[in-house]
């Protein structure tokens, strides 16, 4: 559909790749340098930034005036408002946007610094020694904004926080991913 981008989420150990269909009145940025959208669940809104030079993409929770949210813990993770991948920079075709999940992530708390990493010994298990380099590379440059304390001020530069009203996530879509990637 022309008023759907989607945004292909790929992770290597799946048989399929996640298609997140977003309605482009809730894109926020789409170009060379960032892909930025909101979807709604309830009161909260998940914002989603992806990029075309970093290895890494982040979804931050927030209620609708903008603000932080943080999500509860749960078990085997902590509470936590911006959820950070290390992915494959973003590659644009059409109305379409691809990732490849590198297994790793990064939990960060409200307060933007505090933070707990996940997955890494999959991360290295799973990958190729060139994919492994630029994962590592991508995770150390995603933990050294952190560590700085500016992931907010680093993603709110790309597209500002501030309030916003998005149409419900339609559901995700499970999509062969022979051809995708």
């Amino acid at each position: 559909m022309a008023d759907l981008v989607s945004d292909f989420d790929y992770h290597p150990d799946e048989p399929y790749v996640r298609q997140f269909r977003v309605p482009r009145s809730d894109v926020r940025r789409l170009d060379d340098v960032a892909f930025v959208y909101d979807v709604g669940f309830g009161d909260v809104v998940l914002r989603h930034f992806a990029f075309r030079d970093e290895w890494f993409k982040v979804n931050v929770t927030l209620d609708r005036q903008g603000r932080l949210v943080e999500t509860a813990p749960g078990p085997g993770h902590p509470a936590f408002a911006f959820n950070c991948d290390v992915a494959t920079p973003m590659v644009v075709r059409g109305d379409a946007v691809h990732a490849v999940d590198l297994f790793a992530d990064v939990l960060v708390r409200a307060d933007g610094v505090s933070h707990q990493v996940q997955d890494v010994a999959e991360m290295e298990e799973e990958l190729q020694p060139e994919q492994l380099h630029d994962a590592r590379r991508g995770l150390e440059r995603l933990l050294s904004i952190i560590e700085r304390g500016e992931l907010a001020a680093f993603l709110d530069a790309v597209w500002p926080f501030g309030p916003t009203d998005p149409a419900p996530a339609l559901p995700m879509v499970k999509v062969p991913s022979a051809g995708l990637v």
